[in-house]
């Protein structure tokens, strides 16, 4: 068979490209208004980096932001910052992302950081009381120090048992978040033990809560004991619950950070 020559010589340049390595070493794509700062904890001894994107004109302005604080900032960082600054083009309202991911094995920390209680056969869980102290006495400081940011403003985004965290927060601590984006909170953890102990005031938070329909049956009841734990018990400032048509545990989160921000800054105003 007589291959035309144009495409004879395309294939041959892609194969020398790809054969030369070029790709490796060059410098990587950046996402424009973005700093990334290291932070190494004397708490619980993780190595963190903070990535933070700042909404457009916050060099010349002498304005003080809402924080974003969010969870698995090693994957969801651009996304989130992608959908945020779209949202910011309809809205009034402008927040710096503060994204929170790890120097190295994510995986692993993050279940350290997120999960409220140790089980025996799930290695590496049950550091959420130190990682609240991470926020609570290292980051935030950090951050309000630095930056022109609103003390009385911080929204929580937390995806699986970034969700889970974001409850074991909304619950158990003081108030240094005042919304929560819970996206298919791993409720289900130890029992559910988040509902189950004692938990503070939340009469003045506002919460979004959602969950994939095609997810699995532990994570649809997760939901499901979360909204009904808000609406008999806890009775927030404000509450959305949303089901998430035709989604999955791993695509959900993509609509639910985009609703969830909306509604909060539709809330909000």
């Amino acid at each position: 068979m007589n291959y035309p020559k144009t495409l004879i010589r395309s294939i041959l340049a892609i194969l020398i490209f790809l054969h030369s390595g070029s790709v490796v070493g060059q410098e990587l794509v950046s996402i424009p208004s973005t700093m990334e700062i290291p932070l190494v904890s004397s708490i619980n001894g993780i190595k963190y980096n903070i990535q933070i994107a700042f909404p457009e004109g916050y060099e010349k302005s002498k304005e003080k932001y809402p924080t974003i604080y969010l969870l698995d900032s090693n994957d969801d960082f651009p996304l989130v910052t992608a959908i945020l600054r779209r949202l910011q083009e309809v809205s009034l309202e402008k927040s710096i992302i503060i994204g929170i991911a790890y120097q190295e094995y994510p995986k692993y920390y993050r279940r350290q950081d997120y999960t409220p209680s140790n089980i025996a056969d799930i290695e590496n869980s049950g550091g959420a009381d130190l990682f609240y102290n991470v926020l609570k006495r290292e980051l935030i400081p950090v951050i309000e120090e630095k930056f022109n940011v609103k003390k009385d403003s911080r929204t929580i985004i937390g995806h699986s048992i970034g969700g889970l965290f974001g409850t074991y927060l909304l619950f158990n601590k003081d108030s240094i978040f005042d919304s929560y984006i819970l996206s298919s909170p791993s409720i289900w953890w130890d029992d559910y033990l988040v509902l189950n102990e004692e938990n503070n005031s939340i009469s003045d938070k506002r919460v979004f809560v959602s969950v994939g329909s095609e997810e699995t049956t532990k994570m649809l009841e997760s939901f499901d004991q979360l909204k009904d734990y808000l609406d008999k018990n806890s009775k927030p400032y404000a509450l959305k619950d949303v089901v998430i048509e035709g989604e999955n545990h791993a695509s959900s989160k993509i609509k639910a950070y985009t609703d969830g921000l909306r509604w909060l800054i539709e809330e909000k105003n």
